[in-house]
Protein backbone atom coordinates (compact mmCIF):
# COMPACT_ATOMS: atom_id res chain seq x y z
CA UNK A 1 0.00 0.00 0.00
CA UNK A 2 1.12 3.52 -0.66
CA UNK A 3 -0.06 7.05 -0.14
CA UNK A 4 -2.89 8.14 -2.43
CA UNK A 5 -4.70 11.38 -3.29
CA UNK A 6 -5.71 13.56 -1.65
CA UNK A 7 -2.34 13.80 0.11
CA UNK A 8 -0.45 17.05 0.63
CA UNK A 9 3.01 15.65 -0.22
CA UNK A 10 1.71 13.81 -3.30
CA UNK A 11 -0.03 16.91 -4.59
CA UNK A 12 3.21 18.88 -4.28
CA UNK A 13 5.24 16.16 -6.03
CA UNK A 14 2.68 15.58 -8.79
CA UNK A 15 2.55 19.28 -9.74
CA UNK A 16 -1.08 19.07 -10.85
CA UNK A 17 -0.82 15.77 -12.74
CA UNK A 18 -3.82 14.42 -10.80
CA UNK A 19 -5.98 16.54 -13.11
CA UNK A 20 -4.69 14.68 -16.19
CA UNK A 21 -3.77 11.16 -15.09
CA UNK A 22 -6.70 8.93 -14.16
CA UNK A 23 -6.23 6.94 -10.97
CA UNK A 24 -8.29 4.74 -8.69
CA UNK A 25 -7.59 3.85 -5.08
CA UNK A 26 -8.42 0.37 -3.78
CA UNK A 27 -8.45 -0.34 -0.07
CA UNK A 28 -7.39 -3.93 -0.79
CA UNK A 29 -4.86 -4.91 -3.47
CA UNK A 30 -6.92 -8.03 -4.13
CA UNK A 31 -9.88 -5.95 -5.35
CA UNK A 32 -7.72 -4.22 -7.95
CA UNK A 33 -6.14 -7.49 -9.11
CA UNK A 34 -9.56 -9.13 -9.46
CA UNK A 35 -10.77 -6.31 -11.71
CA UNK A 36 -7.65 -6.41 -13.88
CA UNK A 37 -7.86 -10.19 -14.23
CA UNK A 38 -11.58 -9.99 -15.10
CA UNK A 39 -10.73 -7.44 -17.80
CA UNK A 40 -8.06 -9.82 -19.14
CA UNK A 41 -5.29 -7.29 -18.57
CA UNK A 42 -2.05 -9.23 -18.02
CA UNK A 43 -0.25 -8.69 -14.73
CA UNK A 44 3.54 -8.46 -14.92
CA UNK A 45 5.53 -8.39 -11.69
CA UNK A 46 8.85 -6.58 -11.32
CA UNK A 47 10.80 -8.82 -8.97
CA UNK A 48 14.09 -10.65 -8.58
CA UNK A 49 12.94 -14.25 -8.93
CA UNK A 50 14.77 -17.16 -10.57
CA UNK A 51 12.40 -17.14 -13.55
CA UNK A 52 12.38 -13.35 -14.04
CA UNK A 53 13.11 -12.13 -17.57
CA UNK A 54 15.16 -9.01 -18.35
CA UNK A 55 12.62 -6.20 -18.79
CA UNK A 56 14.50 -5.03 -21.92
CA UNK A 57 13.94 -8.32 -23.78
CA UNK A 58 10.40 -8.96 -22.52
CA UNK A 59 7.63 -8.45 -25.08
CA UNK A 60 5.37 -5.95 -23.29
CA UNK A 61 1.69 -6.47 -24.10
CA UNK A 62 -0.67 -3.52 -24.41
CA UNK A 63 -2.43 -2.95 -22.16
CA UNK A 64 -0.49 -4.27 -19.18
CA UNK A 65 -0.66 -3.89 -15.41
CA UNK A 66 2.71 -3.70 -13.70
CA UNK A 67 3.04 -4.98 -10.14
CA UNK A 68 5.76 -3.58 -7.88
CA UNK A 69 6.54 -4.67 -4.34
CA UNK A 70 8.24 -2.68 -1.65
CA UNK A 71 12.01 -2.56 -1.24
CA UNK A 72 12.02 -4.78 1.84
CA UNK A 73 9.54 -7.56 1.09
CA UNK A 74 9.08 -7.46 -2.68
CA UNK A 75 5.89 -8.71 -4.34
CA UNK A 76 3.68 -10.95 -2.23
CA UNK A 77 3.96 -14.63 -3.24
CA UNK A 78 0.17 -14.92 -3.69
CA UNK A 79 0.24 -11.95 -6.08
CA UNK A 80 3.23 -13.38 -7.97
CA UNK A 81 1.20 -16.51 -8.72
CA UNK A 82 -1.47 -14.32 -10.36
CA UNK A 83 1.05 -12.69 -12.70
CA UNK A 84 1.44 -13.76 -16.31
CA UNK A 85 5.17 -13.01 -16.15
CA UNK A 86 7.93 -11.68 -13.92
CA UNK A 87 10.57 -9.27 -15.15
CA UNK A 88 13.68 -7.92 -13.48
CA UNK A 89 16.01 -4.97 -13.87
CA UNK A 90 19.51 -6.40 -14.31
CA UNK A 91 21.97 -4.85 -11.88
CA UNK A 92 25.71 -5.11 -11.41
CA UNK A 93 27.24 -5.61 -8.00
CA UNK A 94 25.85 -7.12 -4.83
CA UNK A 95 22.70 -5.08 -4.34
CA UNK A 96 19.64 -6.68 -5.93
CA UNK A 97 17.02 -4.08 -4.97
CA UNK A 98 16.39 -0.46 -5.88
CA UNK A 99 13.91 2.20 -4.85
CA UNK A 100 10.41 1.50 -6.19
CA UNK A 101 10.07 4.95 -7.76
CA UNK A 102 13.36 4.47 -9.61
CA UNK A 103 12.31 0.98 -10.73
CA UNK A 104 9.01 2.38 -11.96
CA UNK A 105 10.78 5.01 -14.07
CA UNK A 106 13.13 2.45 -15.61
CA UNK A 107 10.32 0.01 -16.43
CA UNK A 108 7.94 2.65 -17.79
CA UNK A 109 10.65 4.11 -20.03
CA UNK A 110 11.46 0.61 -21.32
CA UNK A 111 7.82 -0.18 -22.07
CA UNK A 112 7.13 3.11 -23.84
CA UNK A 113 10.36 2.85 -25.82
CA UNK A 114 9.46 -0.68 -26.99
CA UNK A 115 5.90 0.34 -27.85
CA UNK A 116 7.19 3.39 -29.76
CA UNK A 117 9.68 1.27 -31.75
CA UNK A 118 6.91 -1.23 -32.55
CA UNK A 119 4.45 1.45 -33.65
CA UNK A 120 2.13 0.98 -30.68
CA UNK A 121 2.29 4.64 -29.62
CA UNK A 122 0.36 7.03 -31.82
CA UNK A 123 2.69 9.90 -30.97
CA UNK A 124 5.40 11.01 -28.60
CA UNK A 125 5.86 14.32 -26.84
CA UNK A 126 8.92 15.23 -28.92
CA UNK A 127 7.97 14.06 -32.40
Amino acid sequence: MTAHPPHKKLEKTALGAFDYVPWTYYERNRDCLDILIAQKIPLVAVETTEDAVDYQTFHWPAPVAIVFGNEENGVNERVLRQCAATVCIPMAGYKKSINVATAFGIILYGILDQWRRNGLLAHTLHS
